[in-house]
């Protein structure tokens, strides 16, 4: 090895055998491995996992573990800092208290801890802000080809940590058992056909043991299973697997509860409708899943999901219609769902807001997509409730993190759904924005918890924006409110509204001069407000 200075930088000679290796000295600092003669041409790099990170001159840290190594990993979030700072005109008197999965009896909310089938995502990660976000279910694949890669032979050991620990927190794992399996000649990516797998008995049977050999392992602590995941337009080859897969399921563990994957309405719900009908077996059923991936979440409440509750009810009152994935991403996307529309970090968090309390308005079991960014093949995308890098490591917790660690806290199932109200034609008092002059709709829902009211309000007439700034309205609530409070939602800040704002008309409050704009915020007497200890300001 010889050191050489050309100008003004310091270069590495290395021979090894014939050839010459001239490596600059900057170089060889960040990837001290060369000097060993590990690396030895720029060809090898790709070998350093992370020689070009923006961590990889960072000094090392004192040793820690768990939750605590992950949050010391945490970058700044400029959007979050920048929400907090949002002015409403109100007086801030403390924060919302949220809870971790274990303090949460029950409820029906669900975040996806999807891919990791395929390597897309990595469960250490994450993992140690999941129970913090007060969640209570977590959707995850089953991986039929990444377990079975020879024949006959299962290795969960992947798997295995995601499920236990997982259950371990206090957060019910549930499985989709999905895709298929190049060892039986068929495909396990995104959007493969059923019929690669339906169409081939061997491959079939194969699909059915390995569904047996999955639910025989975790069925300790899982007991529901979604069969597939959105095989659209496929309805006669999926019908026929979920009829197949479900009474497998159901011999090994007969409480199970099988779920129907999303597909395309009505078609394909009908012929698995028809085929449970067929053969007398429409005790397979339990919730039928849908994927309702549209601009304006509150779009889909209209006509769509009242008509699936319809179509599935038909056949079995039994039956009902859950969300089991749907999410928003924080930027501008060219591929996958919701893409080619300029979203924002601000937007996702008023999205899932808005998604989150329109199911549990409805009483319809819901699920976040996604709990981190995937590292697709092609794009890392940007649904996750954490902010990922390429190398799949945590970056920072979006504000969508925050927003749902919000709704999973408070509206669990000791929270009730009352009533829900759409205003179309909303009067505002006054807008952030003179320029504005839309009409806009206002959607308001009503819970009662614990025996006290807690509302919502919102305006649902567009898809969520990225504008940071309050109109003003006047609302005529139900009831006696005597010390009503303003809560945002995404940040749980709690604000005091002034007296001279309130005033009471027979059974009716009234408040004026309101903040609203198009992300929830609720509206509620200060004692049915749980706030952060020590988040009291005077």
């Amino acid at each position: 090895m010889t050191i050489a200075f050309y100008g003004s930088r310091m270069w590495v000679v290395i021979r090894m055998s014939r050839t010459l290796f001239i490596l600059s000295a900057a170089f060889c600092a960040a990837v001290p491995s060369v000097l060993d003669g590990e690396v030895v041409s720029f060809k090898d790099a790709a070998k350093i996992r992370s020689w070009d990170a923006w961590g990889d001159k960072a000094p090392p840290e004192a040793k820690a573990s768990g939750a605590v190594a992950t949050m010391r990993k945490e970058k700044k979030c400029v959007t979050w800092k920048r929400l907090n700072a949002l002015d409403p005109g109100l007086k801030e008197i403390g924060r919302l208290a949220v809870r971790d999965s274990k303090e949460v009896k029950s409820s029906k909310w669900s975040v996806g801890c999807e891919t990791m089938d395929r390597d897309y995502a990595d469960w250490n990660a994450y993992k140690h802000l999941l129970a913090p976000l007060g969640v209570k279910h977590g959707r995850l694949f089953s991986g039929w080809a990444k377990t079975e890669q020879e024949k006959g032979k299962y290795d969960f050991s992947w798997l295995d940590p995601q499920v236990r620990e997982m259950a371990a927190m206090g957060v019910k794992p549930w499985i989709c058992l999905a895709y298929g399996n190049p060892v039986y000649s068929s495909d396990f990516r995104l959007g493969m056909k059923v019929r690669q797998v339906t169409d081939k008995p061997e491959a079939f049977d194969a699909w059915i043991k390995y569904c047996v050999a999955c639910v025989e392992r975790y069925k300790d602590v899982v007991d529901e299973w979604e069969i597939w995941n959105e095989p659209f337009g496929q309805g006669p080859e999926y019908a026929e697997m979920f009829y197949r897969t479900g009474k497998a399921i159901r011999a090994v563990q007969p409480s199970a509860k099988i779920y129907c994957t999303a597909v395309a309405f009505p078609k394909d719900y009908t012929h698995v409708l028809e085929k449970l009908k067929q053969e007398n077996a429409l005790d397979l059923g339990s919730y039928f899943i849908y994927h309702p991936y549209t601009p304006n979440p509150d779009a889909t409440y209209e006509k769509f999901v009242p008509s699936l509750r319809r179509l599935v009810k038909s056949y079995s009152d039994a039956f009902d219609i859950m969300q089991g994935e749907v999410g928003c991403p924080s930027q501008l996307e060219f591929g996958h769902a919701l893409n080619n529309i300029e979203w924002s970090e601000y937007a996702q968090a008023k999205w899932l807001l808005r998604r989150t309390i329109g199911d549990a308005a409805r009483n319809i079991p819901s699920s976040v997509f996604t709990m981190i960014d995937l590292q697709y093949t092609f794009m890392l995308q940007s649904f996750g409730l954490v902010r990922s890098n390429t190398l799949k490591e945590f970056v920072y917790r979006r504000p969508s993190y925050f927003a749902m660690q919000n709704i999973f806290g408070l509206l669990d199932d000791e929270a009730k759904p009352e009533k829900i109200v759409v205003q179309p034609n909303f009067r505002v008092t006054k807008r952030f924005d003179p320029r504005d002059n839309r009409k806009r709709t206002l959607s308001s829902v009503r819970f009662t918890r614990h025996g006290k009211m807690l509302r919502f309000c919102w305006f649902s007439d567009s898809r969520p924006s990225s504008e940071l700034g309050f109109d003003a309205v006047t609302l005529h609530l139900p009831g006696v409110a005597v010390d009503p409070v303003w809560v945002d939602m995404i940040t749980g800040r709690v604000f005091e509204i002034p007296a001279e704002n309130v005033k009471h008309e027979k059974d009716l409050t009234v408040l004026s001069n309101v903040p609203m704009w198009d992300s929830p915020v609720m509206i509620a007497d200060r004692l049915a407000v749980p706030l952060l200890a020590g988040a009291v300001q005077n």
